[in-house]
């Protein structure tokens, strides 16, 4: 087995004082049938919540209600613990838990087996899936970088979860009342259209005909979108205030990653390959130069200069904007009483309050997160507010320039979230647990998720024609950007990346040292002064970084 080094978590560093039964913070009043095994399965209760889990329930327990897997009892009945604790919490207190079977997410996977915490699922992961129908394996249906990450010498001890995406969801309909659409002007100055029947431009993809028409296809597009919207009396932008940097900085990252796409964003994992995108400092009127025409080989010894890749200045740059701006946005975005929730109510609401939000900084799981304020909002306003009425989308993000409009999109899952069964399970229920957990990544079930959550598991599948119909209007939109962009997984199998991976989390891509003092939330940094801005954060990225390689990793080769 590749030896499997220690965390250093100590950027994730928090006081775990959870009792034992911690883990089981929400246990099911479910009443116990005796004339079955029980099976305890234990689901992070986060925006993707647990009724997809219930349903997954309901389908085995039917499947298998004339099986025994114990002596003297027939069918199985699956017990659900929902709960509100990570994967980086739950790992100290796993054992102690009375469920088998997990599903979670900030998982830290060789963490969890430097413990000595997981089954062997290799079966499970690289067995024939006929008994489900299926054709496949579950391993099929994994990316290369997958496989590559979970494959510990030949063995697998946990399934990818569900994908996140972050990024600019926006309302269809406030964006068609308002006709907030550019028009297509064959090549010339970006314009908006003035009728519905206007032909709307070919927005990101640089296709027309395709879902992103009249989308702002360049930064530029979108900032003078942004201001336009502020002229017709529409807030552009509405974000939690609570937790503000951890959702910009997130989309932050998410512009980035789509913006240097998958060959060069998996530079940061693998530390090997050549990185054509790197750029000197930043002048203090954004110009720049690249560091080397044919670019740069990259290898543990050098990746520090990662930190100066040109999608990382773009992508903050562009939010710097956005942040200094306060045209663009309401006055409780940067509010630490101003929950999540309360930014998915508020965006909501806005346009029957009649003061409409055009977007919000969101992750795919928010529509499902929602739905009990949607709920609300039609109760109070009308059923035309109901969820199946409403129409939102996830917004391709605009490319930095003329030249990289219709570059495919690239996407990238920051969840670390991940299905598996814990070693200390009985001998007895192993064969039901995997079983369970091979059933849960069938096509039937991954198809069945995504209608439930209107969100793709992390795996490569493809939704009926009748399932995909269920969905709704930004459940197709999340699956349509799935099935057509490249998807980074943050993964790898570099001993660097192993050994640090907590090191390596998307909340750590933005560290800078700036006037000799050590920053590491950059939007609290370009807020704090009128005078602070990206090209000196920027710039000190590579100081950081340069500072922390020697210090962290200076041993690896």
């Amino acid at each position: 087995m590749r030896k499997i080094g220690k965390l250093l978590c100590a950027v994730l560093a928090v006081c775990i004082s959870f009792a034992v039964t911690a883990c089981d913070t929400q246990e099911t009043s479910e009443k116990i049938d005796k004339t079955k095994t029980q099976l305890y399965v234990q689901s992070f209760e986060g925006g993707f919540g647990s009724e997809w889990l219930y349903d997954a329930k309901a389908r085995f327990e039917a499947q298998f209600r004339d099986q025994s897997f114990e002596e003297g009892k027939r069918g199985v009945q699956i017990m659900i613990t929902p709960a509100k604790q990570d994967g980086y919490d739950l790992r100290s207190v796993l054992n102690a838990s009375n469920s088998e079977v997990f599903f979670n997410e900030t998982v830290f996977y060789y963490d969890y087996l430097a413990d000595e915490l997981l089954l062997d699922i290799t079966d499970v992961v690289t067995g024939d899936l006929s008994e489900f129908g299926d054709s496949d394996t579950i391993e099929d249906k994994m990316t290369a970088e997958q496989v590559d990450y979970y494959n510990v010498n030949g063995k697998y001890y946990g399934i990818p979860h569900y994908a996140g995406f972050q990024g600019i969801v926006y309302d269809v309909d406030v964006f068609e009342d308002y006709l907030l659409y550019f028009k297509d002007t064959n090549g010339g100055a970006s314009t908006f259209v003035a009728r519905e029947d206007d032909v709307r431009s070919t927005g990101p993809d640089g296709k027309l005909g395709t879902a992103d028409d009249g989308l702002p296809a360049t930064f530029d597009e979108f900032f003078m979108l942004c201001d336009y919207m502020v002229d017709l009396g529409v807030t552009p932008f509405v974000w939690t205030g609570q937790h503000f940097n951890t959702y910009i900085e997130k989309t932050m990252y998410a512009l980035c990653v789509d913006h240097e796409g998958l060959e060069q964003t998996m530079l940061n994992y693998t530390f090997r390959g050549k990185a054509t995108n790197l750029i000197n400092p930043v002048s203090s009127d954004g110009t720049y130069t690249f560091r080397s025409g044919d670019g740069i080989d990259i290898t543990p010894q050098n990746a520090y200069l990662l930190w100066t890749s040109e999608g990382k200045y773009l992508s903050m740059s562009f939010f710097e904007r956005i942040v200094k701006n306060g045209d663009y946005y309401g006055n409780l975005v940067f509010s630490p009483s101003h929950m999540h929730l309360d930014a998915q109510k508020d965006f909501l609401e806005s346009t029957p309050k009649g003061k409409p939000i055009a977007m919000i900084l969101e992750g795919d799981w928010w529509e499902n997160e929602a739905k009990d304020s949607m709920k609300m909002v039609a109760d109070y306003y009308g059923q035309q507010y109901a969820r199946e009425n409403r129409r939102f989308g996830m917004m391709p993000f605009p490319k930095a320039s003329k030249e990289k409009v219709g570059e495919k999109s690239t996407l990238v899952d920051t969840q670390y979230s991940l299905g598996f069964i814990k070693k200390t399970i009985a001998d007895y229920k192993i064969d039901l647990a995997k079983k369970f957990l091979k059933f849960c990544n069938t096509e039937e079930s991954l198809n069945a998720f995504t209608v439930c959550t209107n969100s793709p598991k992390a795996l490569n599948y493809k939704m009926t024609d009748e399932n995909y119909q269920k969905l709704t209007y930004f459940g197709k939109s999340i699956y349509d950007l799935h099935q057509t962009s490249d998807i980074v997984y943050p993964y790898s199998s570099e001993k660097v990346y192993l050994d640090n991976q907590s090191m390596f989390f998307v909340m750590q891509t933005f560290g800078s040292t700036v006037d000799g003092q050590d920053e590491l939330r950059p939007i609290t940094y370009l807020r704090s002064r009128q005078s602070n801005n990206s090209e000196d954060y920027f710039n000190g990225m590579l100081t950081y970084n340069l500072n922390r390689w020697d210090r962290v990793f200076g041993g690896y080769t």
